[in-house]
Parts: C-alpha cells; structure tokens; sequence
C-alpha cells in the first residue's frame, strides 16, 4: 500500500515538475515582461522579456523586494495599482512611464494566492506615433488653407474629413459635407469642361493642380487656388484623395486692380499714357489693304498751374476729373481718350473723318465754366493735331502732336494748330542747336565784344556794354537773337550769363591795369538770372574775385524784371545800389511793366530801345516817344541813354533833346578786347588835345566861385568830364569881372567868402543876369540866410560839402538844362 501510494505521489511530483516546466517555458517564450512577486512584495520569477525590456538580468531581480528592485516606482502609478491590485484582490490595467528607464509601457496586474503576477510591454513606438498622429492632426486643423479628404474606394468619392479652414473659407459645415462629392462647390450649373479636367487628372492618379471658381454656401463666389494629391495604401493601390484648398479671391482682385491702374489713369479714370501707346501700337501696325489713318490730338490747358498755385491741388484735381468727363462726352464709341500727366490729355480717332469738328467741341466743352465750391472758374485749351500716314513710330506722333500744341499756345491759346514738316524742321534745328549750345558752355566758344557809350556835350567815353559772341566751330558767328532766346528757356542762361559777368568785371579791371580809365562796363543780364536765390551774394563774389571795384560795373535789365514778384525785384536792385553797382533799365519802352513802378526803381540810367531810335528823326509817334522818355527821366532825375545811333543825324537830333548819352554804329562799333584797348589809347589821346584847344562857344558854360583852389580844382576835375566849359574865380569881383565878358549859364559859387557871403553874392547875379541860375554850395551856412535867398528866387539850388561827386553833375546836369531851356525862351519872347 505504501509503495503504491509512494508511486502515487511520485507520479504526481513528477506531473507537477513537467508542468511548471512547460508553464517556465511558456513565460519565458510570451513577447510581454512578466514578474512575479509573493504576498511579501518579494520578486520570485523574472521572463527573459522582463530581462530585455527593464534591462537587468534575473539573478538581480529575483529574491529581492520589487520595492528595493525598482525604488523609482514608490510614490508613482505603479505602487499605487500595485497595492491596489493586490489590496482589493482585483485585476488593474493601465498605462504608464517609468522615467528611469525612459520607457511607456502597458501593464496588466493579476492577484493570485501566491500574490501578484505583473504582466507589462514597451509601448514607446507606438506613444510616439500617437504623438506624430495627433501633431499631423493639430497641423491640418490649424492651417489656414482647407483640407478635404474623399475615400478613393467608396463611389463618388465622398468627403470624409475636412478641417475647420475649409469651413470657415465655405461656409459649410462638416457634418453638411459629410458623404458628399466636392463638386457641389462648383454652383448649381458647373462648367462642363472644368469637371472633364478634374476627371481626368484623377483617373491619371496623380497629384494636379488648377484655379477654379466655387461657392460658398451664401452663393459668392470665391478663386481656388486647388492641389489634389491620391494617397496610396501598403499595395500602392489609392484609398483616399486629399485636396488643399486655398482662397486667392483678394490676390485675384488686386491683381486686377493692378491690371487695371497699369492701363489707366488713377485720378480720372481714363486711359494712360502706357494704354494709348499699346493702341497707338496695334493701330499703327501696317495691315493689307490700304493703310489705316490715325489722328492724334494733344490736348493741354491754358495756364492750368495758376489754379493750382491759388486753390490747391485739391481743387484742381477735381477740375481735371471733370474736365476728363467732358471730353469723353464729345467723342465716339471707337475714340480713345488719355490723360498722359498733369493737365495733358490725348484724343486717339480711329476714324478720322471729321477732325475739326471733334476739335472744335472740345474746344467749346473745355471752356464752359466750372462751378468749385460755389464758384465760378474758366478755363481754355489748345490742341495740337497729328496724322499718321502709315510712315513713323507712335511715339513720334504722340511728340508731333505735342509740337503742333506748343504752336497753338504761342499763338493766343485756346485753339488748334496741325503739325507739319516745317514745324518739325524748325524744332529739330532747336534741338540741334540746344545741344550745340550747352557744347559751347563747356568748350568755351563764347567771346566778348564791348562797344562804347559816349557823352553827348564832350563825345568822351564814359563806359562801355559788353556783349556776347558765339563763335561756332562750322557756323562761325551765330548772332545773340537767335541763341538767347533759347538759352532762357533751358536754363543755361545762367552758366552763360555767370561767364559774361565775370569775363567783363575781369576786362575791365585789365583796362584800368593799362591807365585807359575808370569807366563803368554794362553787362545784359537775363531775369532768369536776376531771380535766382543768392544772385546778389554771386555778383559780389565775383567783383572781389576780379578785383574790380563796385561802382565799375553796370547791370542792364529789361522792364520784365518786375513782372513776377515785384516787390522782391525791387528789393534786390536796392541790394545792388547798395553795393555800389549801377543798374540800368534797358529796351525801355518795349516792356510792360508799370510806370507807377517806375518811380520806386532803385536805378541809375534808362536806355532807349533802338527800335525807337531807327526812325526818330522822320516819324512824329517814335519822336514823341523818345522826347517823352526824356523828359520823364529828367524829372526822375535818371541819365538816359541812346542805343542805335547810327547817323549824324540821330545824333544831332537827340542832342537837342537833351539826350545824355549815345551808343551806336555812328560812334564806334562793338568791337574785341585787343580792339577797344588801342581804340581806348586813340581817343584818350584826341581827349587830351581837345582839353588844350579852346572850348566850343556853343558849350554851356559854368562859373566856379571860391576862395579856395583846391575846391576849384576839385569842382572842375568832377565837371570837364561832362562837356561844359568851365570858368574860375577866387573872388566876387573876379567873378563880376567874368560875368561881364562872357555868357554863363551856371554860377556855383561858395558861402564863406572875405569879400561878401554866397547868398549876397548870389543875390547880385540874380539881379544882374536874371537868366543866369546859381547853386549855393558851402559846409557852413546859416540856414535861415539861405532859406530867404531861395525863396527870393537868388539861389537855385543849394549843396553842402563835401558833396557827392554823382550828385553834383546831376543836379548841375539839370540846372544847366534849365538855364539853356529859360536862355531860348528869353530869345523867342524878344
């Protein structure tokens, strides 16, 4: 019996031994980690996966507390489903990371009479794939562009995932485009054409793209920018399609603003400049058949920038806005209107028939008045016409047309003109000659001819005016009239004129170097120039580089200084006398400036016109205009100087006048440097013997009285250079003496003399020789004396010492007139 149940038991041992070792080899040859630990916390069997996932082999773990094992598990997840689990005897699943090792892993917990069996496996890959995934997800739902998604498997391609861009750009919902085919976007009537495309892109199974026009659920239309790409599974065969969807409908409208602004005028809407040409272009080109005529209209506005000088540019955008609208309302359908820039507009006609019909309408609607602001302006335009005859670029007739405009303004504006060869002859030649000019600035081709200016009593020198030769390489001489003009409008003028200023001031200062004299030299100046800002500042600079003195240069300038800014013209010829520097108004009587001006004219001289001069002595209007200016300049206390004096008879005629000085062909030519510098010697020469020889009887003649030689000669140097004879005294009896033998007409005579005072002496003339003028000149005088001798009529004028030399001979100047103009009237009335 004990055998049997000892083989028995042994049977049963041995069952036991076999099935804990299938159970060992099933643990060791399951994927998962498995530990088992006793109800004493303690491990008692490791699998060789526990070995590789924790990376401790099974001799250090089993026999140990899972506490002392793994301490980095106290306080975590794990003890807490641990004790849990083996607490409330209940299973406990769960997922977890063990920061020590850097792992996730998914772990199930069994209880058992034995204690706990732990059952666990690495889910790292997988934890980062759900990362990766949810971060895709996250992307596609916060992308600005929408996402679509159709399954490639089902029929008709249905949506199964769109984002919330898409959404928001169509206005639909997921759960309203869920199991739909995207077409719906296309509107209830799709392009038949556009679905063909998209068919077959997809049956190419490739990715494509296209713009096309959808709809959103409120039925506007939006641009698509769409990319369709297939999505392939593990056999490369497509399951889904995913489409991008991007909404380019404000790039689209920009675009076409841009489109728009590229051909037209922003301002007026009308075309521009770069449209015209492109229809110029197309218009132009040469077709078979005959050739097709253009005409061309230049169309600008007469002296448009005063309205914007005074109302602001504000206001004179809204008149260029209506005068656009005006004259697309005189055109036809086939005419093409362009404002090409500030107030220039372009009339293109197709058809060009009735040109001067069209113009004329133009013309009339331009000139209607235009109401701004409760306001009334007017405004005029000229037009210049242009034909295209088959030859010539567009861009030449658009320039020959701007010719022809040019020619209508010069001739009063507010009409047409038509470009013809001629034109384009005459302004090529400008063009030539611009270019000609500006190289005559840089090389120097310019040259100084002066020509004197001539006393009338003494027929001495007493200046000179410089003036301007171009001497041209092949042309030779090209007179001032036809290159000044010119020069004005371009601007170089002003490098032109800086060179005549400084060549003159530098001539001068060279002929006083030589002993020919201290005379002013006049140089022509351009209001151009005279305007400038720091123009003064640039005479002065040039006057201390050259050394000459102030008072010997003379600035001649024409009446239209005064036209613009008057008040600053002014100012700067004040500025200039100043200075010393003389000014003179030259051409005068050609101009159109005020005569109220006149009078507050910081100036020296008037020069008389030669085109009053030419006919002086054999027309009665150009004989009163000169004896007029004279006159007045008399009066102004102003010298006056004649140019153009070319004959004898010029000469003799002014001189009764009383013209002070002379200029022209009678008295010497314009004539170069080396030239005027032996004329200069000649005539000082012939001076000085006149100066010897006995004086003309017909010379007014003028008696200086003064006890003090040095005065007398003081007194004479100052007035020979005027032409009169001149006669001495150093006494009143010598001067009694004088007055018996010989005719004068001026006495100057000093207060303070031992014989008698001036006003007695005077006194005494005046009662001898009613006919005879005085003028008292003294540095002491009682003034209630000279008063009385005045208003008796004894003494004419009155000076004091020292005296002003310029203000001496004017004053004599016109003393002396006035004793020769009372001496006649004396004779006619006996």
């Amino acid at each position: 019996m004990s055998n049997a149940l000892e083989l028995q038991l042994a049977s049963c041992q041995e069952q036991c031994k076999r099935l804990e070792a299938r159970l060992n080899r099933l643990l060791e040859s399951i994927t998962d980690g498995f530990i088992k630990v006793d109800k004493e916390w303690c491990i008692t069997n490791v699998n060789p996966a526990a070995e590789r996932i924790i990376g401790s082999p099974r001799e250090a773990l089993v026999g140990q507390l899972l506490w002392d094992a793994f301490p980095d598990v106290k306080g975590t997840r794990f003890e807490t489903e641990y004790r849990r689990a083996f607490d409330e005897s209940v299973p406990a699943s769960f997922e977890a990371y063990y920061a020590k090792l850097d792992l996730w892993v998914e772990v199930n917990v069994h209880p058992n009479e034995e204690g706990l069996a732990i059952y666990f496996q690495d889910i790292g890959q997988r934890k980062k794939a759900d990362v990766k995934l949810r971060i895709l997800e996250r992307g596609i739902e916060s992308s600005v562009n929408g996402v679509v998604i159709a399954d490639a498997r089902a029929p008709d391609l249905p949506i199964v995932y769109v984002n919330a861009a898409f959404e928001r750009i169509t206005g639909y919902s997921r759960d309203e485009v869920m199991g739909r085919n995207c077409r719906f976007l296309q509107g209830d009537q799709p392009d038949p054409a556009l679905g063909q495309r998209i068919r077959r892109e997809l049956d190419a199974q490739r990715d494509f793209h296209m713009t096309l026009c959808n709809y959103r659920k409120d039925g506007s239309p939006f641009w698509n920018d769409l990319h369709i790409s297939p999505v392939r599974d593990d056999t490369q065969q497509i399951s889904h399609y995913i489409g991008i969807l991007n909404d380019i409908s404000a790039e689209r409208e920009y675009e076409s603003r841009l489109a728009y602004h590229a051909d037209h005028d922003v301002l007026t809407g009308l075309a521009n400049r770069h449209y015209l040409e492109r229809r110029l272009r197309q218009s132009c080109t040469p077709s078979p058949g005959q050739p097709q005529r253009i005409a061309l209209l230049y169309l600008d506005l007469d002296d448009f920038q005063s309205i914007n000088d005074s109302l602001g540019h504000e206001q004179g955008d809204r008149i260029l806005i209506e005068v656009a609208a005006r004259l697309v309302q005189q055109v036809r359908r086939s005419d093409t209107v362009a404002r090409i820039g500030g107030d220039a507009f372009i009339v293109m006609l197709p058809e060009p028939d009735d040109i001067i019909a069209i113009v004329e309408r133009l013309l009339t609607a331009v000139a209607r008045p235009y109401l701004i602001d409760q306001r009334e302006l007017h405004l005029t335009a000229s037009i210049g016409i242009a034909l295209h005859d088959g030859s010539g670029a567009p861009d030449q007739l658009i320039q020959q047309a701007d010719l022809a405009m040019y020619q209508a303004k010069r001739r009063g504006r507010n009409t047409y003109y038509w470009f013809s060869r001629e034109l384009d002859d005459r302004v090529s030649h400008r063009v030539a000659l611009r270019s000609a000019l500006q190289r005559a600035i840089d090389e120097g081709q310019f040259e100084l001819h002066y020509q004197p200016q001539f006393h009338g009593a003494s027929s001495r020198v007493v200046g000179y005016e410089a003036l301007i030769r171009w001497h041209h390489p092949e042309r030779g001489f090209i007179p001032p009239g036809e290159f000044i003009g010119l020069a004005e409008e371009t601007g170089q003028i002003v490098a032109i004129n800086d060179w005549v200023v400084r060549t003159a001031c530098q001539d001068n200062r060279r002929l006083m170097d030589m002993g020919l004299g201290q005379l002013p030299m006049a140089v022509n100046l351009s209001p151009t120039q005279f305007h400038r800002s720091g123009f003064v500042e640039a005479v002065l600079a040039m006057l201390e580089e050259t050394g000459l003195p102030a008072a010997l240069l003379e600035l001649e300038l024409t009446e239209n200084i005064l036209m613009d800014s008057t008040d600053k013209a002014i100012e700067t010829l004040s500025a200039l006398r100043q200075h010393g520097i003389g000014v003179v108004i030259d051409d005068f009587g050609t101009g159109f400036s005020s005569l109220s001006y006149l009078k507050h004219l910081p100036i020296d001289k008037i020069k008389i016109d030669r085109s009053f001069i030419k006919d002086v002595i054999s027309d009665h209007r150009d004989a009163a205009i000169v004896q007029g200016i004279i006159a007045m300049a008399n009066r102004l206390q102003l010298k006056v100087i004649a140019e153009g004096v070319e004959t004898q008879a010029h000469h003799a005629y002014l001189s009764r006048l009383w013209c002070d000085l002379f200029q022209g062909f009678y008295f010497a030519r314009p004539m170069p440097f080396d030239d005027l510098v032996a004329f200069m010697r000649e005539h000082n020469a012939r001076a000085h013997e006149t100066d010897l020889a006995q004086p003309d009887a017909s010379t007014p003649t003028i008696l200086l009285v003064d006890d003090e030689i040095n005065v007398l000669r003081a007194l004479t140097r100052t007035l020979r250079r005027e032409g009169y004879r001149i006669l001495t005294a150093s006494s009143a009896q010598q001067a009694f003496e004088l007055l018996a033998t010989e005719e004068v007409a001026l006495v100057i005579s000093d207060q303070r003399m031992p014989e008698m005072n001036g006003t007695e002496f005077l006194k005494r003339i005046k009662a001898l020789y009613p006919r005879t003028l005085q003028i008292l000149l003294s540095g002491y005088t009682d003034l209630k004396t000279v008063t009385e001798a005045i208003n008796e009529g004894a003494v004419y004028k009155f000076l004091t010492k020292p005296w002003d030399d310029d203000e001496l001979r004017l004053i004599v100047h016109q003393t002396v007139r006035e004793a020769v103009s009372l001496h006649d009237d004396t004779g006619r009335g006996g």
